[in-house]
């Protein structure tokens, strides 16, 4: 089933350039040159039968259509938080512990 959902990402999203290369006959495949049919050889190369379902994953972790367009979320500081400063030091406190840190406080 990822197969097939990566197929409809891979039309949507990258039409417009190769997305599967076979190493065995250096043939490059966009998706509509895959097809649309789901099922047994649907991920072989039409050429010389390799299968290119490695192709296929090594194209989506590097194509900048299908990398996330939204920015990563920044986080506030602890500092500009609300949250009272002695419940903010104890946690911290347990994380240094937790983290081996302190090893002075984790000893007491």
């Amino acid at each position: 089933m990822l197969f097939v959902r990566l197929r409809s990402l891979l039309f949507e999203l990258c039409p417009d350039h190769p997305v599967a290369f076979c190493e065995t006959c250096r043939r490059a495949y966009t998706p509509e040159q895959l097809g649309t049919e789901i099922g047994n050889g649907c991920y072989l190369c039409r050429q010389c039968g390799a299968d290119l379902r490695e192709s296929l994953v090594a194209h989506t972790r590097t194509c900048r259509n299908l990398a996330p367009q939204k920015p990563l979320a920044r986080m506030t500081s602890v500092s500009g938080s609300t949250i009272p400063p002695a419940v903010s030091e104890r946690f911290a406190a347990r994380r240094r512990i937790r983290l081996g840190l302190d090893a002075h406080a984790a000893a007491g």
